[in-house]
């Protein structure tokens, strides 16, 4: 007997706030699901954004085929003091959604937080997908038990559980192994706009804003945060004076002791160029002008450890050199990347990559496997997860 044919997908993403959360489900596949992802934030991070009030109702936008947004803009503390109201909006959003692009295609809810179990319980879909990027009881310590619990829960309910960190899987794993069949390891994909048409020999040129900058450029791309190692920041910088040491993100606050003190020092270097935030669509064209793509993270962060950095598969997508301190999750890609377990052997490798002209002999090899893993592909891969029968 023939197989029948499995219907295509609604698939609603609650939510695509991160960007690579966005990155991954904005190309799923037109032929394999309808897709909307939901954006939710609270009125502080809408006013900070520079959203007024008066545009917080924004509409469902069919961004492009098979593809919708919506944003919601909801009371402070929503998430984890009052869910059940909090996702009263967003539910009626996805029903309503589900009715236009059709009822009879299954809906599949992507969860991205543990608390969106209270979001599944009011939307009642055909499927559910938890899909975990970090652990996210170092998001509210102070309710840690409690987020474990939910979490539990959704993993013991949902239909399937991706996490892009092979840590976070086994630890998930362990906690709930009567679930422990269908808890996947899947990391995150390459943007395929990110995607360098050739592995060339060396960077590509600089943005305009750096292009005046003396190379070898040495580059993070990231928030400048207490997970960043800032002491191996200013040391590469020191032990490579002729370098330009390029960070990109958001500065945000900092103590004024501790690793506070630590990035301050770091960035009144004279080689050290603190960019600030650039925009999503631009950040490949920083990664593809560094001479060295850095990942200078502390290995010992508990953030650090449980995460899966997204720098890794957008540097890859480059073709560019990457060096990494010890990640649990960088170590999977030591045939690809440079990973070093001390501060030292960072300065080494960066230097060792510089003085060979910016070539470490694996650029090919990178841009293949991330032809081989954009987020077109991973994301089909992850919703080819949800047995469905």
């Amino acid at each position: 007997m023939p197989q029948q044919k499995e219907r295509r997908l609604a698939v609603a993403v609650a939510d695509a706030m991160w960007f690579t959360t966005e990155n991954l489900f904005r190309e799923v596949p037109e032929e394999v699901a309808d897709t909307l992802s939901i954006k939710a934030m609270d009125f502080l991070n809408a006013w900070r954004k520079g959203q007024p009030p008066w545009k917080w109702g924004r509409r469902t936008l069919n961004v492009k085929p098979g593809h919708w947004e919506r944003e919601f803009v909801l009371p402070s503390g929503w998430m984890k003091s009052f869910p059940r109201i909090g996702m009263r909006p967003m539910a009626s959003g996805i029903r309503a959604w589900h009715r236009r692009v059709g009822r009879t295609s299954p809906l599949a809810l992507v969860m991205t937080y543990p608390h969106y179990r209270f979001l599944s319980r009011q939307v009642k879909p055909d499927y559910q997908l938890y899909y975990n990027v970090d652990d996210y009881t170092l998001y509210w310590p102070e309710r840690a038990e409690e987020v474990r619990q939910i979490e539990l829960q959704v993993v013991e309910e949902a239909d399937v559980t991706v996490c892009v960190s092979r840590l976070r899987a086994e630890e998930l794993k362990r906690l709930a192994p009567s679930a422990a069949g269908k808890i996947f390891h899947v990391p995150h994909g390459a943007p395929s706009s990110a995607l360098a048409p050739s592995a060339t020999d060396g960077p590509m040129p600089a943005p305009a804003d750096i292009a005046h900058l003396p190379r070898p450029l040495l580059g993070y791309v990231g928030n400048m945060e207490d997970r960043v190692d800032w002491e191996l920041v200013a040391q590469l910088a020191q032990a490579r004076p002729d370098a330009s040491i390029v960070l990109v993100g958001h500065p945000g606050g900092a103590p004024e002791d501790g690793w506070g003190a630590q990035r301050a020092r770091a960035l009144a270097l004279p080689n050290v160029h603190a960019l600030g935030w650039r925009p999503q669509w631009s950040i490949h064209s920083y990664n593809q002008a560094f001479d060295v793509c850095l990942i200078p993270y502390l290995p010992e962060h508990p953030f650090n450890r449980a995460c899966s950095p997204t720098k890794i598969m957008d540097c890859m997508a480059t073709a560019r050199p990457i060096v990494t301190t010890a990640l649990p999750e960088c170590l999977l890609y030591e045939n690809l990347i440079r990973v070093v377990p001390s501060r030292e052997e960072f300065l080494n490798a960066v230097s060792e990559i510089i003085d060979n002209g910016s070539d470490d002999g694996r650029a090919q090899a990178r841009l293949d496997y991330a032809r081989q893993h954009t987020c077109r592909i991973v994301s089909e891969h992850v919703l080819s997860l949800i047995p469905r029968n």
